[in-house]
């Protein structure tokens, strides 16, 4: 994809800029030229760390594009073996432009090397500070506030990575956002410090109801707890936690510390889920007196244990959510999801597949987006939007996404007016310029997502607004099609993303002749055409 330093939309154009380095990499090679002969063994130990730091790691790793974040802390190693050849080069230039002067000069000669070598961080400063400059982006600030204030209050909000914990450690404990809401993360919750940490409180957050004693889950404890299924019906979680805290007799294999039962019950108290909001009034009859869980594996991890721990002792007085419904936790929450933005809550209410994303509090979900969300930053024009924010906020937090879903559902209510509000706010807050309408290459829902947009303009009467989406989007999404259409070792250079485009086209023109525009959609399939002949 060639260089990525300027604008999103010509992120498919290669710009050439990636000469800046053969300054520094003569400097460094020279160093090394000139300190081989006084130290031979020196020099092949800073090679060695070199190439075992960089040239092997890229081998070993192999990463492939598009990281969530950038990587270049892998090859640490190498730049520090580089710093110390560029820094054998300094001592030799001096040398020699002294052997030049005859060692008539030492402040000259000092004056003109400190200029020679001044000129690679300022080459490399002047062709790198446009790609790094993150000067004025919030961005991962504003996503962190969002993820927070989805949360209901004094909330636990269930992570499972680095990324999607990070930010909302740094908002909380350094700009003070939302300290009510507990941060678990399920990378940590197999561990016994971490778990300690969850059962005492933390600012305005109570501690969590975690009722296994802790040798149950120390260190090397009951990593992968074994799940018996001696009892062949349903029981309340809290019976089984009951279970494995005091088991009556051992299994056949030794072992005491079990889960009895596969089929396992939460039971709701329905009088705080009505007095803490954790579902509207309107909803209450659909609330069902359990929750039906089911574990399907043999044995669960540690991080399943602690929070069938929590569920068994819910008194369902402040909400649950999770980043990404049963993502590291394989206890069937998924049917009990309500889609929530950012993230999903747990409801007493049967949901089916929470990724289908039926169910939503839409009057909640409309306040958010229209008053509550902080969005400002990813719209904000002169700020530097590389690769991984892109990734971020179109691939792993598909943000266009959440508008058009709230959207259509405030449209199948016949909302037209708070649905056309939510569209307007998606396109004015995710603006071409910063986030391409095709990024089909990273693998994402955000073409669907953008076409979905398209489609719901055209059916609430807004064919203005969906038209100017839809020609953007066919000028970004032919020029992807030509590009990779090209020839690469006698194949299309990638025939997956050819032919997912061709599908997003698709779409486009259905779209278009559903809505009475056949002409518009043979005007752009005229295009698509046009573009196809030039190659």
């Amino acid at each position: 994809l060639g260089d990525q330093s300027d604008a999103p939309a010509v992120l498919l154009e290669h710009k050439g800029k990636n000469h800046y380095f053969l300054l520094p990499l003569l400097l460094g090679l020279l160093g090394l030229f000139f300190q081989f002969d006084r130290d031979k063994r020196g020099c092949w130990l800073t090679f060695l760390l070199f190439f075992m730091t960089g040239i092997a790691i890229v081998v070993y790793l192999n990463q492939p594009p598009f990281q969530v974040r950038e990587r270049d802390y892998a090859y640490a190693g190498s730049f520090y073996a580089f710093c110390i050849w560029v820094g054998f080069a300094v001592p030799a230039i001096y040398n020699g432009v002294q052997n030049i002067l005859k060692n008539r000069a030492a402040i000259a000669s000092a004056a003109v090397v400190t200029g020679l070598c001044l000129c690679v961080p300022a080459l490399m400063a002047e062709e790198n500070w446009d790609d790094h400059d993150r000067s004025g982006r919030r961005t991962a600030v504003e996503m962190a506030r969002n993820y927070l204030n989805s949360v209901g209050p004094d909330g636990i909000l269930i992570t499972h990575g680095d990324n999607d914990t990070f930010p909302l450690w740094y908002a909380q404990e350094v700009e003070g956002i939302r300290t009510d809401v507990r941060i678990a993360n399920t990378s940590l919750l197999g561990t016994d410090w971490y778990i300690d940490q969850m059962k005492r409180r933390q600012y305005e957050s109570a501690p969590l109801p975690i009722d296994i004693d802790r040798i149950q889950y120390l260190y090397g404890t009951n990593d992968f707890p074994y799940v018996a299924n001696l009892i062949d019906r349903p029981i309340l979680a809290s019976e089984a936690i009951a279970i494995f805290k005091n088991p009556k007799f051992k299994l056949s294999d030794g072992k005491t510390d079990y889960i009895p039962a596969k089929k396992l019950l939460v039971k709701v108290n329905k009088e705080n889920v009505r007095k803490y909001g954790i579902v509207p009034e309107a909803d209450m009859d659909l609330v069902a007196d359990y929750l039906e869980l089911e574990i399907e594996p043999d044995r669960i991890g540690k991080v399943d244990l602690i929070i069938l721990d929590i569920l068994a002792n819910y008194e369902w007085d402040r909400p649950i959510y999770y980043v990404v419904p049963d993502a590291d936790v394989h206890l069937g929450l998924d049917k009990w999801s309500q889609y929530n933005g950012f993230c999903y809550k747990l409801v007493p209410i049967k949901t089916g597949n929470s990724r289908d994303k039926e169910y939503i509090d839409l009057d909640k979900m409309y306040d958010r987006i229209m008053n509550v969300y902080a969005l400002e930053s990813l719209a904000k024009s002169g700020v530097n939007y590389d690769y991984q924010n892109i990734y971020t906020f179109e691939a792993v937090v598909p943000m266009r996404e959440m508008f058009v879903t709230v959207a259509e559902g405030l449209a199948a209510r016949g909302d037209k007016k708070k649905a056309l509000a939510v569209l307007d706010r998606a396109v004015e807050t995710l603006p071409q310029a910063n986030f391409p309408y095709n990024i089909s290459w990273m693998r994402s829902i955000n073409e669907y997502a953008l076409l979905r947009i398209v489609d719901l303009y055209l059916r609430l009467d807004a064919q203005e607004k969906g038209l100017a989406l839809a020609d953007a989007f066919v000028e970004e999404t032919t020029r992807v099609i030509t590009y990779f259409s090209q020839e690469y070792r006698g194949e299309m250079l990638s025939r997956k993303t050819v032919e997912d485009n061709f599908n997003y086209f698709s779409f486009l023109l259905q779209s278009l002749e559903g809505a009475g525009l056949k002409e518009k959609a043979d005007d752009f399939q005229d295009r698509l055409y046009d573009a196809l002949h030039v190659m």
